[in-house]
């Protein structure tokens, strides 16, 4: 039975140009007047958003957790589902009105077998209400092609084949994490994550790659040791997951810069998860608090 750490899913991004002309058409012909000043960009947009709003790790608990979700661009060009795609770059992708698809990488935290990915997408598909064709192992161990079911399923079957011809856009989780981490980095060694609290996304700047994992995995850390011991009780209900690794910012963009759990105060932040109750509440705030007050201060600074 095949197995696989990625999901692929295919989205026909010259199919959403048409189909939203020819929507804006039907409009004109009935009186409406408005119309978006660039449709096929609008389109592109638009056909993304439902897979870029999508909680993926509460589909399908079954896949054993979603570490990260990633959209992919005919250009070679690799985006975060929470990072905003620029609008230079999609106006290139559909400058001649048939651009081509996008696919969206859900990379899991350890391979899920076959039959769980298409329980996967059959959700996935009831989630976000349109037909999709999902890239993934089967059960030889070759990659398969399978169009998930609404009652449009039928317009995706010649699509299959398109699909599994599409080599080049069936990434692996190495290669896709290889891919975005290149993005992550600057010159001069400077790392970025995405930390996530009061529900709004933050960018924030370490010294180095190693010290922007260590802050990752430090937050994964406390995820768990919060969750075990109730998030509100212990006072971190606005931040419910870990950080992410991020894209360089664009240039006119400053990110706060940190320092990593490892560095601070002799690596208590880490000891802290070592410690009893309350000291240990104690010591994580400490650092906690801190990571906020400078990203506030830094942000007030702007």
């Amino acid at each position: 039975m095949g197995r696989d750490d990625v999901i692929r899913i295919r989205v026909d991004m010259a199919r959403a140009v048409t189909d939203f002309l020819d929507l804006l058409a039907r409009q004109a012909a009935e009186g409406e007047t408005r119309a978006p000043a660039k449709p096929a960009n609008r389109a592109f947009y638009r056909e993304l958003a439902p897979f870029l709003l999508e909680e993926y790790t509460y589909i399908a608990p079954e896949v054993g957790g979603v570490i990260g979700v990633y959209v992919g661009l005919a250009d070679g060009s690799l985006y975060a589902a929470g990072e905003e795609i620029p609008e230079a770059v999609v106006d290139a992708l559909v400058a001649d009105g048939k651009p081509a698809p996008a696919y969206i990488y859900v990379l899991l935290a350890q391979p899920a077998e076959s039959t769980v990915i298409d329980t996967f997408l059959s959700r996935l598909v009831a989630h976000i209400g349109v037909p999709l064709i999902g890239v993934y192992a089967g059960h030889d161990g070759a990659m398969t092609a399978v169009s998930c079911c609404t009652d449009a399923a039928e317009l995706l079957r010649p699509d299959i084949a398109v699909a599994l011809s599409e080599v080049e856009r069936h990434l692996t989780r190495g290669e896709i994490l290889a891919l975005y981490e290149s993005r992550s980095r600057r010159p001069d060694g400077r790392a970025y994550a995405r930390l996530t609290y009061d529900y709004d996304r933050h960018v924030v700047e370490f010294a180095s790659a190693a010290d922007r994992d260590d802050f990752i995995r430090w937050s994964e850390r406390l995820c768990e040791w919060a969750f075990a011991r109730g998030w509100a009780e212990l006072g971190f209900a606005t931040a419910y997951r870990p950080a992410e690794v991020a894209a360089v910012p664009p240039g006119d963009v400053a990110a706060v810069a940190l320092t990593a759990p490892s560095s601070w105060q002799g690596g208590r932040p880490w000891q802290a998860f070592a410690e009893s109750e309350p000291q240990a509440a104690e010591i994580v705030h400490a650092y906690w608090d801190r990571v906020i007050e400078t990203i506030a201060e830094g942000e007030r600074a702007r």
